[in-house]
């Protein structure tokens, strides 16, 4: 048989019995062969393209265990506040207000709650800058907003509006509502947002498929953030592009269950759009969304012990344990896998407990997965693997920050903050690891940057200074993570994952062979191309 294209190269397969090939045969977006030179040369004829690298390494393409890809409107409709201090954050959503006159509503996010101190951001902040228009800023866990008091009176929001379930209205020492949100009362919120169409979303999806493409990503996961109430908007630009032939990423999408909605309504939903999309390639939906908890910054993660300065509060329980149980039974059920959020070690000790109960209830073959896992504890990993859990980790927060010492310290107190994310204990308990940059909650997709952190963990941009150098894991099992784990994770390590033949033919061609160079450099490869079923879809220009 004739290849219609043939690459050579140092190719790392992510196969673990043959880690290593010298090239590989691709036909009708398949890969054909994978071997030596020699073995690859009789699948060659006169149509066949080629491809020799003589530098770098070729790796199998990249994947997304966890990144909110529709919110990625956030960078259409209003202003990123990342910033070091107050006055940063002002001037960045004044001028964002001052060149966009025609906004009758300013939506950003990015900023960071602990700049503000204990109680959090305050309306007059932004009141002071931006007074004649609602301002509502999501933090960057997307776990509480900040708005000024125009988005308050829009919203209806009070010194009299009550505290919803599993929300908190923060307060003034007069009793106004002082403009800072946290977890379900984010939903109050929304009587001052824009409602964005399918048309929005649509530019948003590709917005984060055209940075993905560069960094070599060529599957990813998108949880709906839990807040939202336009997940059919959302799925609807999706199903478009999908039909538009614009999707070049396998997307796999999850609804998120909130502890409000009414199960039997949720899953009537979510069976109808696992159905809608069951036959699809591109994008389809076999996912719940769990939330256990919410940030440590927020106080709002669930811990074994209480936090440091609060000795009597372990953060908030968003689902009882019987009713959570009960919810993921149900989800068994109807035949989907569980995603959970979870930042604090008893927000992991309830969905493992939930993973026992309903996978008892419903035998079968399990890969529900926990994503963040912050605080994990060394008892843990143990009952992750007994129960199959895929660990979604987060590389890009595995270092200390400027604000490291002045959050986590006072929050979670030194032994805790010293002995977070995991990577190596997990690896050692042999349970599979998919990696997640949480994009646009935190950092867009840098997976060479992910790489790095994986096996160094430090920002080479701040410190060369290891945190819990003892996680450190290895390059080759570092690929695996961005590779073969991130495909199993949702059921496509069939497909993809790996340069192995009958697998799709996605690959990315990388400047600098990252197994065989000094590691603190990493960061400094870049993706030179990334390819799709044998289709070329990004390459880098200087």
């Amino acid at each position: 048989m004739t290849a219609d294209l043939a690459v050579f190269g140092k190719v790392f397969t992510s196969e673990d019995e043959a880690f290593y090939a010298e090239g590989f045969a691709v036909k009708d977006g398949k890969i054909l062969a994978v071997g030596t030179k020699e073995e690859i040369q009789q699948y060659i004829g006169k149509e066949t393209e080629l491809h020799t690298y003589d530098t770098g390494i070729i790796v199998p393409g990249f994947t997304e265990g966890h990144a909110h890809i529709s919110s990625t409107i956030e960078f259409m409709t209003g202003p990123f506040v990342e910033a070091d201090s107050i006055e940063k954050c002002q001037k960045i959503i004044k001028d964002f207000a001052d060149s966009h006159p025609g906004n009758p509503t300013i939506e950003g996010g990015g900023f960071d709650p602990g700049l503000f101190g204990p109680d959090g951001p305050t309306a007059d902040i932004i009141d002071a800058v931006v007074s004649d228009r609602p301002v509502i800023i999501s933090d960057e866990g997307h776990h509480s907003v900040w708005v000024n008091t125009k988005a308050l009176e829009l919203a209806g929001i009070t010194k009299d509006t009550p505290d919803p379930e599993n929300g908190k209205i923060n307060h003034y020492a007069n009793g106004e509502p002082s403009g800072f949100l946290q977890e379900m009362a984010i939903d109050l919120i929304t009587p001052a947002l824009a409602v964005p169409g399918v048309s929005d979303y649509k530019k948003a999806i590709l917005y984060y498929q055209q940075i993905g493409l560069s960094h070599g990503i060529v599957s990813a996961f998108e949880p709906m953030l839990s807040h939202t109430k336009d997940e059919p908007v959302r799925i609807a630009a999706y199903d478009e592009l999908d039909q538009e032939g614009q999707l070049k990423i396998t997307y796999r999408v999850a609804p998120t269950l909130n502890p409000s909605d009414n199960t039997d309504e949720f899953y009537q939903q979510a069976v109808a759009y696992h159905k809608r999309f069951a036959s699809r390639e591109k994008i389809q939906i076999n996912t719940i969304k769990f939330f256990m908890d919410g940030v440590v910054d927020g106080h709002t993660a669930l811990l074994r012990e209480p936090y440091q300065l609060e000795p009597h509060d372990c953060g908030p329980l968003m689902f009882e344990q019987e009713d959570l149980n009960k919810r993921m039974e149900r989800a068994l059920q109807e035949g989907f896998s569980i995603h959970v959020h979870a930042i604090g070690d008893a927000a992991i000790d309830e969905a493992l407990n939930a993973f026992e109960y309903a996978q008892k209830k419903v035998p079968g073959e399990y890969r529900n997965a926990i994503t963040h896992l912050q605080v994990c504890q060394p008892d843990q990993p143990k009952r992750m693997k007994a129960l199959n859990v895929v660990a979604v980790v987060n590389p890009y927060w595995h270092y200390e920050t400027p604000l490291y010492e002045p959050l986590e310290f006072p929050f979670l107190g030194k032994e805790r903050a010293e002995h977070m994310y995991y990577l190596k204990s997990y690896l050692d308990e042999g349970i599979v690891m998919s990696q997640a940059s949480d994009f646009p909650v935190t950092v867009p997709p840098d997976t060479m940057f992910c790489l790095h952190m994986m096996v160094n963990r430090f920002d080479p941009k701040t410190s060369k200074k290891p945190y819990f150098p003892e996680e450190c894991i290895g390059v080759e099992d570092a690929l695996k993570v961005l590779t073969i784990g991130g495909a199993y994770e949702n059921f496509l390590e069939e497909k993809k994952g790996s340069i192995k033949a009958g697998k799709d033919a996605d690959f990315v061609v990388l400047s600098r062979d990252v197994t065989a160079m000094p590691k603190e450099e990493i960061y400094k490869t870049k993706v030179l191309e990334t390819w799709i079923g044998g289709e070329c879809c990004y390459m880098f220009e200087e």
